[in-house]
């Protein structure tokens, strides 16, 4: 039986192996312009049991939107949990491509384990709470068919709600994207 992790990077890898056979395919150089989206991840987080990628889409010559989700301690599937809604800018006005900033709004999701004394779990509690946030990022789509995405940037996130007893305990996590994947 195929267990979450392998399904997870599977999945994971499907989109550099898609962007690698459509280059290979590829006989002429094709204008990065014409793309109208880009699926990407992030394949280094893998190793560390956390999966993190983002689906984004033109919406105008400099804005796109974008979905991005994020699990971590994917081995049981407890931990933390991300979804997020973005609205990109890129100032270049080139849509998928080059330096953008973006504003950030989503949910985050964390497991807490309740223990009473000598080690022994009683409850496990499940804490959702929304955040809004911000992203500064440089975005390349390369190659003959202009199909492979490296996309690099940083950010800040900024938990609401009451932060009292809370397993989400940071009011403000930094990001990072260092993300590969395909344009279509």
């Amino acid at each position: 039986m195929l267990s979450i992790r392998t399904l997870v990077l599977a999945l994971a890898t499907l989109p550099l192996a898609l962007s690698l056979h459509a280059q290979a395919a590829a006989k002429t150089k094709v204008d990065p312009a014409i793309r109208k989206g880009v699926v990407t991840f992030n394949p280094f987080a893998i190793f560390a049991e956390y999966v993190a990628g983002d689906v984004e889409v033109k919406a105008s010559p400099s804005w796109t939107l974008d979905a991005g989700a994020s699990w971590a301690g994917i081995s049981d599937f407890n931990g933390y949990r991300a979804l997020e809604a973005k609205a990109r800018y890129y100032p270049g006005e080139k849509a998928l491509q080059g330096f953008a900033v973006a504003a950030t709004a989503g949910f985050g999701s964390v497991n807490d384990d309740i223990y009473i004394s000598y080690g022994l779990r009683i409850a496990t509690r499940r804490t959702t709470r929304p955040s809004i946030g911000t992203e500064l990022s440089y975005q390349w789509i390369i190659g003959p068919s202009s199909r492979f995405v490296a996309v690099t940037g940083l950010g800040l996130k900024r938990f609401l709600g009451d932060e009292g007893s809370d397993p989400i305990s940071v009011p403000i996590l930094p990001t990072a994207r260092i993300n590969i994947g395909f344009a279509f």
